[in-house]
């Protein structure tokens, strides 16, 4: 007896059978991508984590700059005059509350400088929020820059921002 051959003919299809709706389908590697996925957003938030407390470390862990540890001047940086920095303006932030002060520094040496300007922002009250630092770096002579200082502290009402100390070297 012969057996029925189930092969088609050449130039013919099959015919077409029904899925098997009882099993579900095969993966093609998306478990292992969203694995890898998850495991690198881990490893991007532990990064971050772990730069942010070493950062905070490396300042003394209080939030406010000192000048031996945040300036661009290093143990060398000298005293500038005052009027090598202004505050144009002095606002909270939108959405964190914090306090922000755009500043203009400028050159008034003889010498291309980096500068670091400390910023105390203080409640209408005189009393004090926050501290933070603007920096500018490879001034030249007689120029002239814009850069900000951002406070971490959340703040509300009136605030005032006031130059308190501003470092000069030269670059």
């Amino acid at each position: 007896m012969s057996q029925p051959s189930h092969a088609s003919p050449p130039g013919h299809h099959p015919p077409h059978q029904e899925p098997d709706w009882s099993r579900p389908p095969k993966k093609k590697g998306a478990g292992k991508i969203v694995g890898f996925g998850v495991v690198a957003i881990v490893v991007i938030i532990g990064g971050s984590v772990a730069f942010a407390l070493k950062t905070g470390e490396d300042k003394g862990g209080t939030g406010n700059d000192s000048p031996a540890s945040a300036s661009p001047a290093g143990d060398s940086g000298q005293k500038a005059a005052p009027r090598d920095a202004k505050v144009t303006s002095c606002s909270l932030a939108g959405f964190s509350k914090w306090p922000s002060a755009e500043v203009t520094v400028t050159n008034h040496s003889s010498e291309t400088s980096d500068y670091q300007v400390r910023i105390e922002f203080v409640d209408a009250g005189g009393g004090h929020i926050a501290e933070a630092v603007a920096n500018t770096t490879d001034l030249a002579p007689g120029d002239a820059v814009d850069t900000s200082a951002q406070g971490a502290e959340a703040a509300s009402g009136d605030i005032d921002c006031k130059v308190i100390e501003v470092l000069r070297k030269a670059s």
